[in-house]
């Protein structure tokens, strides 16, 4: 059972998945109610009856195909007038491996609806009622290939860094008017969604692959010490820095409002 002191709502999207059931757990024991949201409503039934049962706080469910925008709206209404609310975790999502050229195009609507569309509408329905309050918390799972795209997950790589720069940009506004909003990078996970995009982690080196429940400890830690950013698979935090640091002297090296000599004269 949980002693934790209250902390209001926390909303956890894809639920039943292998992170999102872990994370939402762990929240429950940090003292949050639990709002949980998936498409399957026996596995959120379930899963609600676990977690309060384990630490004795409230969960509700709330069954949402985030792939519709009808079920994206009802559920942002929903979060927008619930003042009770402290954190929204975006970790919902979908992916198809497939190369580019053959991929199907419902698969490319669906991964957009989930990875973008749900995650911006989830986001920007909670955002302003976090700033009025000043508090709450906004985490975003996005992943390793928003730095660096698999051909095969070309969709999916595009989606998860869009996430990281719309979570950079709600940083900049958000971040002195007490809300957090903090960006998880899971590399290969041992989850389902490998299996449900259409490639199996058994296909990729034993050592890159880290354990569903060791991900998210790591993620929680960096919720608990309200980190930005929060790469659990990475042992030099500084290489972070120099990365953002190297992007800003690309933009720099980019402003200066004359054509670069090598097109000169072209």
């Amino acid at each position: 059972m949980s002693n934790a002191t209250p902390l209001g709502t926390a909303v956890v999207t894809g639920a039943t998945g292998g992170m999102g059931a872990a994370y939402a757990l762990g929240l429950a024991q940090r003292g949050y109610d639990l709002l949980l949201v998936a498409r399957n409503a026996p596995a959120l039934q379930a899963l609600a009856q676990d977690i309060g049962g384990a630490t004795g706080r409230k969960v509700e469910v709330a069954v949402h195909d985030l792939a519709d925008a009808g079920e994206q709206d009802r559920l942002a209404d929903r979060l927008a007038a619930d003042a009770d609310l402290a954190l929204l975790a975006n970790i919902a999502g979908m992916a198809k491996f497939s190369p580019f050229t053959t991929i199907e195009p419902s698969k490319v609507d669906h991964t957009i609806a989930v990875n973008i569309g749900a995650f911006t509408k989830l986001s920007r329905a909670v955002a302003p009622g976090f700033a009025e309050r000043g508090r709450g918390a906004i985490v975003n799972f996005a992943s390793i290939l928003a730095f660096r795209t698999w051909p095969e997950f070309n969709v999916y790589s595009a989606t998860k860094a869009y996430v990281l720069a719309l979570s950079q940009a709600m940083q900049a506004e958000l971040q002195d008017r007490g809300v957090l909003v903090q960006v998880v990078f899971p590399p290969a996970t041992a989850t389902p969604f490998w299996q449900e995009a259409g490639f199996s982690y058994d296909n990729l080196p034993p050592k890159a692959v880290m354990r569903a429940e060791d991900l998210v400890a790591a993620a929680l830690v960096g919720l608990d010490r309200r980190e930005a950013i929060v790469m659990p698979s990475l042992s030099d935090a500084l290489l972070w820095d120099a990365y953002q640091e190297a992007r800003m002297n690309l933009l720099k090296g980019m402003m200066s409002g004359t054509v670069a000599q090598r097109y000169a004269g072209a």
